[in-house]
Formats: C-alpha cells, structure tokens, sequence
C-alpha cells in the first residue's frame, strides 16, 4: 500500500513537471530593468503556442467633433481590431487595422478632412534576445521617440546590453496619425483640398540616439541626431530629471537643438536654425502640474514635428517656427478611472501670436465593466500668425466628445 501511495505521489508530480513545461514563460533574470518595454514579454514554448496564445485587442465606439468657423463638423463610427502573438525564440508578428465609417457631416467633407476610412496602421515583425537586450522591428507599428511617434513604416533597432547606456536608432520612410479623434494614413490626409505628406521627401527620416543614466544622480543625458535628408538636419542635447522629495516628484527636461535647413526645401533662406525647450513639473498622487517654455532664432525649426512631437498640446501650431516664443502652464490628473488635463499657451511671432488653450477628460465610468471609456475635449485657436496648422483652420473652438468600448 505504501508503495501505490508513493507511485501515485510520484505521478502527480511528474504530471505537474510536463504541465509546466508547456506553458507561456518569461525568462528568468533575463530582463533588468522593470521599465522596459520588453519586461512583460511571454515566451512560447512551441510556435503554435505563440499563436494560439496570442493577444486580440481592439475597440468600437462613436466620436463626434462640433467646430466653429467652418472647420470640420462631423459624428462617426470608429473600430480597430489587433493581433500579437507570444514570442517565439525572441521573434513575434502582429497586425492592427482601423476603420471609419460617416454618419454625419456639417458639410461636405468635413469628414474626410480628418479622417480616412480605412487604415493598416501595425504589420510588424520583431525580434528581441532578452539576454543580450537587443531588439529589432520592422514593417508598420507604433513608436514613442523624441520626434517620431503614433505609427510609423521603416524599421527600428535598440540595444540596452551596456550599462546605464541606451542606444536607438529608427528609419521612418513613412509616418501615419491614427487617433479616434484624427486618422491619417501613410499616403497622407486630405486637409481642406490639400494633401498633408506624411512622408519626408523621399527617402523618410532617420533618427539616432543615445540615453546615458547619471549613476547616483536622478538625471538622464541624451544626445540624438535627427535627419531628413534633403529637408533638415538636426543635432540635439537633452537632459532629463526626475527628484524624488518624500511624496513629491520634481521633474524637469530641456532640450538645445540646432536645425539646418536644407536649400532644396527652403531656398535660398536657407539658414542654420535653432530651438531651445524647457518644461518644470511637481507631480504627487497622480496630480502634476508645470510651466514651460520655448523658443527658436528666425530660421526656427518649422519642419521637426511632422512625424510627431512630445509638448503638452494636441496642436503646437507655431511653436517651432522661426522668430517664436512660447511661455505655457498645465495641469493633469490620472487615477485608475479618470484622466483630466488642462493647458495652456501663447505663441509671439514677429509681432503676433497663436493662442492656444485645451481641457481634456476621460474615464471608466463604470469600475465592473472595464472596457467602457467616455471622454469629452475642447481646443481653442486663436491664430493671427502666419503659421500654418497641420489639422486645417486658424481660429476656432472645437468641441469633442467620445464613447468607446475597448476588448
């Protein structure tokens, strides 16, 4: 009896061994640092585990948008539908697509001048050794560098195996501004009769970086160069901190960048620009708020943020035209089921200015259903610069709002 007991025993366990060897895992001390975007990877053990355990994300709801001034009036209804599967020996795919569908418009075309209907935003394969931190993707996907951001097409390469040293370098042939509020493709959107390129000349942009963390000190050092050739070239410094003091954080980030502007795309004004950045913060329990500023020389740097930009503001129209100054304050508030933000700017160019204020509110109104989200925003633009607005329109209030139910 006592031997049955024992091969029994001895069953289960082998029984829970084999099971275990067939899970999703993570690799043990591989990943260091727990704010990497690579910390949370699954690993499958077989390819078709990475496929049959892979994660389907996506979203459907309405959002409607009222503006002034003849600027674009409209209600539609927006879905997207994702798919990403576990990694597989470091490599993984996935694929995201968004749709757009009119129910109302104002006037004609007033949705097309914000929105296409439908848009492959992410088709991506990457790969990433979590042991020597060194990844790569490449096709369409979405990105969050100092100047490139949403979704872009090119390919992207990042090494973290040196200590306190990060490197990143990015191609972005094209870049796509998928949003439920905005929705523009590769090939560009249409904007009041126009095309807005969303590609620089032909060849893209080219971005590289390097992030050195001060040992001992609550401060970081990046050096990145940023080109589009034929259009700009840009050399930047920037430092970032970030001083815990009891509950309170100070934060703080500037930035120096030199722009040279290239003749074939500026002409004979072609000239050496420059712009400078800085924006203070005190953060405590999910309340931040800041003041910042900026400011170019006459040549500025018109061009940097067509593939995307990190200020405050949904729309930095003139902030990095030349001859700008920019003086600003906001504040913000996340918790687990509401996010609130409020800023606001005035923008003085040769005499005039661009002002520019935004209230923004979302949340999760009922905590069981998780999925549910609403949202209400307003932007304000007063702009009697000569700068121009990549969203279309130079004096308006525009009043938005969204219901949207994620899975």
């Amino acid at each position: 009896m006592p031997k049955r007991i024992l091969g029994i025993f001895l069953l289960m366990i082998c029984a829970v061994e084999a099971m275990q060897l067939g899970k999703p895992f993570r690799p043990d001390g591989a990943i260091g640092d727990p704010n990497s975007p690579h910390a949370n990877d699954i690993y499958a053990r077989t390819i078709e585990q990475a496929f049959k355990e892979g994660y389907v994300n996506g979203h459907a709801g309405f959002y409607a948008q009222q503006a002034s001034h003849k600027d674009p009036t409209f209600v539609d209804l927006n879905m997207s539908a994702s798919y990403e599967t576990l990694r597989f020996k470091g490599y993984k795919i996935g694929i995201e697509a968004w749709l757009n569908a009119q129910i109302f418009q104002a006037n004609a075309n007033d949705f097309f001048h914000n929105k296409d209907i439908f848009i492959l935003s992410n088709i991506y394969g990457d790969f990433y050794n979590p042991y020597e931190k060194f990844g790569i993707r490449v096709g369409r996907y979405k990105i969050d560098e100092e100047w490139i951001t949403h979704n872009t097409e090119g390919f992207s390469v990042d090494y973290d195996g040196l200590e306190n040293i990060s490197l990143h370098f990015s191609w972005a042939f094209r870049n796509a501004y998928v949003e439920k509020y905005f929705a523009c493709d590769f090939n560009g959107c249409d904007q009041f009769g126009d095309r807005i390129n969303r590609a620089y000349n032909v060849v893209g942009a080219l971005y590289l970086r390097s992030t050195f963390n001060i040992p001992v000190f609550p401060v970081k050092i990046t050096p990145y160069f940023y080109i589009a050739p034929g259009i700009f070239f840009t050399t930047a410094l920037k430092a970032d901190m970030d001083l815990p003091i009891g509950a309170i954080d100070l934060r703080a980030n500037t930035q120096l960048i030199s722009y040279v502007q290239s003749r074939g795309y500026y002409g004979n004004e072609a000239g050496n620009g420059f712009l400078f950045l800085l924006d203070s913060s005190i953060y405590w329990e999910g309340l931040e708020g800041g003041i910042g500023m900026s400011a170019t020389d006459s040549h500025g740097a018109s061009m940097i943020d067509a593939f995307g930009q990190h200020s405050v503001f949904e729309r930095p129209v003139g902030m990095y035209w030349g001859g700008a100054t920019t003086v600003y304050g906001y504040m913000k508030y996340k918790m687990n089921y509401l996010e609130l933000l409020g800023a606001i700017r005035n923008t003085f160019i040769n005499g005039k200015n661009v002002f520019n204020w935004e209230l923004k509110a979302s949340g999760k109104p009922v905590f069981n259903l998780q999925g549910l989200e609403l949202g209400l925003g307003l932007i304000g633009m007063d702009n009697t610069s000569d700068a121009i607005d990549y969203f279309g329109g130079k004096q308006y209030l525009l009043i938005r709002g969204f219901v949207q139910f994620k899975f």
